[in-house]
């Protein structure tokens, strides 16, 4: 049997819309409840809308990857897995890597046509059990360390913030020696053209103060004019 017979099978249709729907309802309640409670702790619905665009704004470009990923993979594994997977929980660079290894260990090959029904489920499977322990440590987890934030936060407010700077910058490290002071590369130039046009931005904003609205898209601008640049140099 080949794996065209059932990736995009109607059933698998309904149980991939069933459970994008959950998530989405689940989402719904979730915002509810936090505007809700942005409103009891005294932020003005001006502020909440603010936050909510800004938000929605600076999540688009990691989400550009995962489109493009999307797409390639929907002609190699179906239209609904590819879509349940990247749009819930999976990343770009895991899945792929989840579904060519779990097909090599049975000697087939992620190309179209170029395995078995045997093959499509085995990738299945991987991609899903694999995936799924950042879920049982997100579980485990998130309720004792927000319980350490809390302490944390009655004894001083400064310390959190200064831990939680403290990682930013340490990442912000790793990736400047990583991508921006190695050869040049793709990456590299990303990162430089991302940062000079973000250091650009923010000098306008304290020249003019009409700018200052650039704010809520610095991240956003900075990216997408990076990977422009990065498309002509290469």
């Amino acid at each position: 049997m080949s794996y065209t017979e059932i990736c995009n099978d109607s059933w698998i249709f309904i149980w991939v819309g069933i459970l994008l729907l959950a998530v989405i309802l689940q989402c719904v309640v979730f915002m509810r409840k936090a505007w809700k409670h942005a409103l009891e702790i005294g932020l003005k619905p001006e502020q909440i809308k603010k936050a909510l665009t800004t938000g929605i704004t600076i999540s688009i470009m990691p989400t550009l990857p995962v489109l493009l990923v999307l797409f390639s993979l929907t002609p190699l594994l179906g239209i609904p897995l590819p879509w349940l997977r990247l749009s819930v929980i999976g990343s770009a660079y895991y899945e792929t890597y989840a579904a060519s290894t779990a097909l090599a260990c049975i000697g087939e090959t992620l190309q179209l046509n170029g395995y078995s029904a045997e093959g499509w489920i085995s990738a299945l499977w991987v991609m899903t059990v694999g995936g799924s322990a950042c879920i049982l440590w997100s579980s485990f987890a998130i309720k004792p360390v927000s319980m350490i934030y809390e302490k944390a936060e009655k004894i001083n407010i400064k310390l959190v913030l200064a831990v939680g700077s403290g990682c930013l910058v340490g990442i912000m490290a790793y990736v400047s020696v990583s991508y921006g002071l190695s050869a040049i590369s793709t990456k590299g130039v990303v990162f430089g053209i991302s940062f000079l046009v973000g250091a650009i931005m923010v000098y306008i904003q304290s020249k003019i103060p009409k700018a200052k609205g650039l704010s809520d898209y610095l991240m956003t601008i900075s990216m997408l004019v990076a990977m422009a640049a990065a498309c002509v140099i290469f």
